[in-house]
């Protein structure tokens, strides 16, 4: 009678034993920014002055880790649990804010505690199932000046269309969602951020120099 529970564990620690546990996937969202080049810019060269930002931190929500998150409606959420991030969501904006602001040669990155200062809280990097199958980014901007003055608050979201079930289909929209937000942050940014003092507005000195010379009138 001995022998019966004897074989029921060898049969139990077999099936233990015969289970494989299914390894990670790990994934990088494509983003055309964060690919480019960091190799100097012509463009930065000639713009002159550009107006100065320090980026004081780029944080995301608690729950915004390694595993990537799906999302069913506003107050259903879960996490795969084999796909995912190489890196946490917040360095992907980080880095791809940073080669915005590059790109686009209007604002220049400093650590001078003296100019203005970028917060970004990044509240949804998620894999969308419903209604529509999306990837969505979402951050939320916070941007003061030397004295604390509020300049800029407001939150920017974008949202790709994912192609497939594949999972790198996920990621290459993800890629294409946060590239829209981190240009939209950098436009937004430049804009709300004062021109550097004696500095006029490229696009007025543009109009002041191609003015055409008046014509001379001519009696009849």
């Amino acid at each position: 009678m001995r022998a019966a529970p004897a074989v029921a564990l060898l049969a139990l620690a077999a099936g233990c034993l015969a289970r494989t546990t299914t390894e990670p996937r790990f994934f990088r969202p494509d983003s055309t920014l964060i690919r480019e080049s960091y190799e100097s810019d012509p463009r930065v060269a000639k713009a002159g002055p550009l107006r100065a930002v320090r980026i004081r931190a780029v944080d995301g929500e608690s729950f915004l880790r390694e595993r990537v998150v799906w999302r069913a409606s506003g107050i259903e959420y879960g996490f795969y649990e084999q796909r995912r991030w190489h890196e946490l969501p917040a360095s992907y904006v980080d880095q791809a804010l940073r080669a915005a602001f590059y790109k686009s040669a209007r604002v220049r990155l400093t650590d001078d505690l003296r100019v203005p200062t970028l917060h970004v809280a990044v509240t949804a990097f998620d894999e969308v199932l419903a209604p529509a199958h999306v990837a969505a980014v979402e951050a939320t901007v916070s941007l003061r000046d030397g004295h604390g003055q509020l300049l800029l608050e407001r939150p920017f979201a974008a949202a790709m269309p994912i192609a497939g079930d594949d999972p790198s289909t996920m990621a290459a929209a993800m890629g294409g969602a946060l590239d829209d937000v981190a240009a939209r942050i950098a436009d937004a940014v430049a804009d709300a951020v004062p021109a550097p003092p004696g500095s006029a507005p490229r696009e007025n000195r543009a109009r002041r120099t191609h003015q055409p010379i008046p014509r001379a009138r001519t009696q009849s």
